[in-house]
């Protein structure tokens, strides 16, 4: 098709193919999928922020708590455990609420861009793919920031003094 297309131009005349159609919209569609992405990265990194933030005033919430626990005999590496599986559950849950809302989102859409298609005499299509793969990275990534932002504040609680922190106020 090229070499029909290179003669065609050397005649010339303009030449158009629904290829070169296909592929302007697929360069579109990628610059698209940047931007969502760049969209996605922020969020991710306001959403850790946020985790560091409730982790830190969870830390000066339960200071007595720590102070008890740790006076009957829980240790360092009991409390830090408890702030990071506290953190990790906080980005799991986290992701598989985005997915839960994403997937909703998505079928809300798409059942109303088919309505205005019926309504138009079109057909009925499904615009989203969600792969399952994309969706365990999502779950999984969202997990692991959690973790990594519980590390500090864990790291902080497990070096509470037990007096010090039955005084806090």
């Amino acid at each position: 098709m090229e070499g029909a297309r290179n003669k065609i131009i050397e005649m010339g005349f303009l030449v158009s193919s629904l290829s070169d159609t296909i592929d302007q919209a697929n360069k579109i569609f990628k610059v698209i999928q940047i931007i969502l992405g760049l969209f996605g990265l922020v969020a991710l990194t306001v959403s850790a922020i946020g985790m560091i933030n409730t982790m830190t005033i969870t830390l000066l919430e339960r200071t007595q708590e720590i102070g008890i626990m740790r006076s009957i005999g829980a240790s360092r590496s009991n409390i830090r455990m408890l702030f990071l599986i506290e953190a990790l559950l906080m980005g799991f849950l986290g992701g598989m609420g985005g997915v839960i809302m994403g997937y909703l989102g998505g079928e809300l859409a798409n059942l109303g861009i088919n309505l205005l298609a019926k309504n138009f005499g079109g057909q009925a299509l499904n615009l989203f793919y969600r792969p399952l793969w994309f969706i365990g990275v999502i779950i999984t990534s969202s997990a692991i920031v959690g973790f990594i932002t519980g590390i500090y504040p864990a790291y902080r609680a497990s070096k509470l003094n037990p007096l010090d922190a039955l005084k806090y106020k």
